[in-house]
């Protein structure tokens, strides 16, 4: 096995790190956050330079390519700034759902604006009280005449809003069924429809920047052709599609993890005490050597899963374990980095602080631990080999 990333690849981490160099402005993402305002500016020139969208085929303004290669932007964006870089991770949330189950027409549509920096997407799965077992979903979408009308609410849906074009949400479509698997559908609902209303989630911990809301969808009428994939197929594609999402959400777990050791170790690097720098007492190396050899555990088991999906080879069990991996890292790492900068650690301008806040926020999405753990119990249980 190969474990080297090839020219291309590397081709890519350097063209984002020379996008982060010119566009990541300290002064302006001050502000940003100052605003709680999403970076449309650095997004739309991101989508310029086919940072988004990777995974889309070329005649639908993507690049052909793998889920591989849309990790590594997500690792270095999120390491250059935890914020924005969950922001520009997250802009196409959901559209995996659209480019591996929508029809061609859905596709041709769709795909360019998300890629192009155009419009932003949205997965609305989660609702009020449920927590992570989507079986429990209530809302519904019932079929009137060629239409189907959706009733429901969703909560904690990314990128809702003005700039959202439109949501990917799960209904339950079939109450006579037996078996909770085949009661859901995947509707693609435009955000212009009528019967639409949001609301903001309130202050939150971290991820500042991005919009996170409750959707109320009142007798919401979408056409048939607005089906996306299978009717009752819903649950297959909401699992398909978690596993492959949690690979990202590690990557981006892996960039805030980096961002914050890197900003750690310029500190120890500069700062004296006692007269002498303190990357050279024991303690602060020890540190170092842990959070490195963390994060690098996590970095390889992200790439690796990302490796096996892109080959066909994917299974939800190793996915529930890279995001899970990659969390506690974030987590912990960034915590280390706190106390490594003492009391400057707590203050804004250091930045630490900022990237542990972002670091929890991604630790709750995507799965938290206690689902990501009966994931893998799930496949282990059933004596399957990950």
């Amino acid at each position: 096995m190969n474990f080297e990333l090839d020219r291309a690849q590397k081709q890519i981490q350097k063209a984002v790190k020379d996008f982060i160099k010119g566009e990541f402005d300290r002064e302006t993402i001050e502000g940003l956050l100052f605003e709680h305002q999403f970076p449309e500016s650095i997004w739309k020139k991101a989508g310029d330079l086919g940072l988004l969208g990777m995974q889309y085929p070329e005649d639908l303004s993507g690049q052909g390519l793998g889920l591989i290669e849309t990790v590594l932007v997500a690792e270095a964006l999120c390491r250059g700034d935890s914020s924005v870089g969950i922001c520009l991770s997250r802009a196409a949330l959901g559209a995996e759902l659209l480019l591996h189950y929508g029809d061609p027409a859905q596709k041709k549509k769709w795909l360019p604006l998300l890629a192009e920096s155009r419009i932003l997407s949205c997965a609305a799965i989660a609702e009020p009280g449920v927590g992570n077992d989507i079986t429990r979903c209530r809302t519904t979408a019932r079929k009137e005449g060629q239409d189907w009308v959706i009733e429901g609410i969703k909560t904690f849906v990314i990128n809702a809003g003005p700039m959202a074009g439109f949501y990917l949400v799960l209904c339950r479509t079939d109450s006579d069924a037996k078996d909770s698997q085949n009661v859901f559908t995947i509707l693609l609902v435009e955000t212009d429809r009528a019967g639409i209303e949001t609301s903001d989630m309130g202050p939150r911990i971290g991820a500042w920047l991005l919009p996170v809301k409750q959707v109320h969808f009142n007798r919401v009428r979408v056409p048939e052709k607005n089906v996306l994939g299978k009717v009752n197929n819903g649950f297959k594609q909401i699992t398909a599609y978690m596993s492959e999402s949690q690979i990202s959400a590690a990557a981006q777990c892996v960039g805030v993890a980096l961002g914050a050791f890197d900003r750690a170790q310029k500190w120890v690097r500069q700062r004296e005490q006692f007269g002498q720098k303190l990357v050279h007492f024991q303690i602060t190396r020890q540190k170092l050597s842990d959070m490195a050899t963390r994060i690098e555990s996590a970095r390889t088991l992200t790439y690796q899963a990302a490796w096996f999906h892109d080959t066909g080879h994917g299974k939800p069990g190793r996915s529930a374990m890279v995001k899970l991996l990659a969390a506690k890292t974030a987590v912990s790492v960034c915590d280390e980095a706190i106390q490594l900068l003492g009391g400057y650690g707590y203050i804004q301008e250091y930045e630490v602080e900022r990237f542990f806040r972002d670091a929890k926020f991604l630790e709750a999405f995507d799965g938290n631990s206690i689902t990501l753990k009966e994931t893998i119990a799930e496949e282990l249980a059933k004596g399957k080999t990950l």
